[in-house]
């Protein structure tokens, strides 16, 4: 006998739909991965040079190529713009993008198009003019300004005596001098070679961004600790009985999650104030600040996911317990939260997860402080706020490494079932 079923019918193929759920799921998994590859596209791993100012007016309109004087061996940085192909030296030699050694007096930028404003980036390598040593601090000269700050990295190389080489801290910085701690041994040089880091380096050399690891990992472990201590029995509870006002309840846990997190910080600030004085000051604008803004949000998270837990866990089994002679605590930990310990990692891990990516709460509740209660999404902002882009993107790939590894070390733990 035939299964085709009825003359006539024909089974529609699986296809379109196939297609049609790998397009729309593709497309939101190619957007995540865009987004991590431009960050790791966009930083330049390589070391810098140490550039002077800029020598070219941008913005301004021109009918022809612009025109810059330059010195004769020495060595620039040109970066064209979205208007300019290049530069040409008076002799005919045609630079791109990257250092270049001046072949002749001037050089001239190259238009796209004639009336375009300016948009390339022409600047010199800075070279040293000067080199003391004063009880172990060396202080370098340099012939134009070096647009360093104090707290900054420099990479000193190819000293000609010991003790020099190697990523150095400034500490103390003039519009032509630079100085920085030497090693003890660290003597007199002649001659050495000056960069700058790569943002990587610069980022986990910051005494404020090692700062904000370290109150990072310290604030989400605690703030992790502290929602599975309240979502566990709150998710059981609310999976096991039932009550009336249970509804309501069940709305009230889910606002953190819905609520603007602008609107959560502002909230326990305006909390605070009617709070006792001494606890007011003990916390706000204080690392508990940050600890109780993550705490507000990544609870909501881990609640929700005990709730689910405990859900698909019949309750048949606690039943069996209990008719065998088992009182409700002992049924709880002897045969419901081993069989939640999936649940469990999977609720930790999120609340942890969303405690590192905590942001607009903590600025409220607990300001943007560097060493004091600054966390890594501060520390990205706060770099951004200085136009530090590559040091914001630095301190970017530091957060997804964080969650990446704590993803997979969860996973191999075992909550690979859940998410599987």
């Amino acid at each position: 006998m035939s299964d085709s079923g009825p003359v006539g019918f024909r089974v529609a193929s699986d296809k379109p739909f196939l297609i049609g759920l790998g397009v729309l799921g593709g497309s939101y998994l190619l957007i995540i991965v865009a987004m991590v590859l431009a960050d790791l596209v966009f930083l330049n791993y390589a070391d810098q040079p140490l550039l002077g100012n800029e020598m070219v007016k941008q913005g301004r309109h021109v009918d022809s190529g612009v025109t810059v004087v330059t010195e004769k061996g020495r060595r620039y940085f040109f970066r064209a713009g979205k208007n300019e192909t290049g530069l040409r030296s008076s002799g005919g030699a045609i630079f791109g993008t990257g250092l270049f050694t001046a072949t002749d007096g001037e050089v001239t930028l190259l238009a796209v198009e004639s009336g375009r404003p300016v948009t390339a980036s022409l600047r010199p390598e800075v070279r040293l003019s000067g080199i003391a040593v004063t009880n172990n601090v060396a202080t370098l000269t340099t012939d134009e300004p070096h647009g360093l700050l104090w707290g900054e990295f420099i990479r000193v190389s190819d000293a000609d005596a010991a003790g020099w080489d190697g990523v150095r801290e400034i500490a103390d910085t003039t519009l032509h001098q630079i100085s920085f701690a030497l090693d003890s041994d660290g003597a007199q040089a002649g001659s050495l070679g000056l960069s700058k880091p790569n943002p990587l380096v610069q980022a986990l050399r910051s005494r404020d961004i090692r700062f904000s690891i370290k109150l990072s990992l310290i604030s989400c472990t605690l703030t992790t600790l502290f929602s599975l201590w309240v979502a566990v029995p709150i998710g059981y509870v609310m999976s096991r009985f039932q009550f009336r006002g249970k509804a309501v309840i069940d709305t009230l846990l889910d606002i953190p999650i819905v609520l603007p997190p602008l609107v959560v910080g502002l909230s326990l600030l305006i909390l605070f104030r009617y709070m006792p004085e001494w606890l007011s000051d003990f916390v706000v604008y204080k690392w508990p600040a940050v600890v109780l803004a993550q705490f507000m949000v990544a609870c909501a998270f881990a609640v929700r996911t005990m709730r689910v837990t405990f859900d698909q866990i019949p309750q048949r089994f606690e039943q069996v317990a209990l008719t065998l002679g088992c009182n409700r605590r002992q049924a709880f930990w002897r045969v419901i939260m081993p069989q939640a310990k999936g649940g469990l990692l999977a609720a930790g891990t999120l609340a942890w997860a969303r405690a590192l990516g905590e942001f607009g709460p903590i600025l409220v509740f607990a300001g943007a402080t560097r060493q004091k209660t600054e966390v890594l999404p501060t520390s990205a902002f706060l770099e951004l706020q200085a136009g530090r882009t590559e040091g914001m993107l630095a301190v970017s790939l530091i957060m997804i490494a964080a969650a990446a590894v704590v993803f997979i070390v969860a996973r191999t733990l075992g909550m690979k079932r859940i998410f599987a």
